[in-house]
């Protein structure tokens, strides 16, 4: 799916080269198994996970929301990364994908 995303927010960043490296990612923390096998799969970084993991850890799966919990506690784990990956996994394991753009103050704050 990340694959398929990227191109039209390359186009839309105006930024030829972007890739997985380049983003924060806000899992829907269903389970460890899921956060293990997103890491495997798309070979992320402890670093690109440290919100998913911190929200599983201290708060669990909190079912639809989650991600949403995510991305406020990635808000406010310092500057990050200018792109950020959100993505919920539901029954079936149906996958909801999406891009976003940080937005910045005038001092790199969001």
């Amino acid at each position: 799916m990340f694959e398929n995303l990227v191109p039209a927010y390359r186009e839309y960043a105006g930024r030829e080269s972007l890739g997985k490296d380049d983003f924060d990612w806000a899992l829907h923390p269903g389970g460890e198994a899921i956060i293990e096998g997103v890491k495997d799969t798309m070979a992320l970084t402890e670093h690109q996970l440290r919100a998913s993991r911190e929200i599983y850890r201290t708060r669990g799966n909190s079912s639809s929301p989650t991600v949403l919990i995510v991305l406020d506690k990635l808000r406010t784990m310092g500057r990050g990364s200018d792109h950020v990956v959100a993505t919920s996994f539901g029954p079936g394991l149906a996958i909801e994908m999406v891009m976003l753009r940080r937005c910045r103050g005038d001092e790199g704050e969001y």
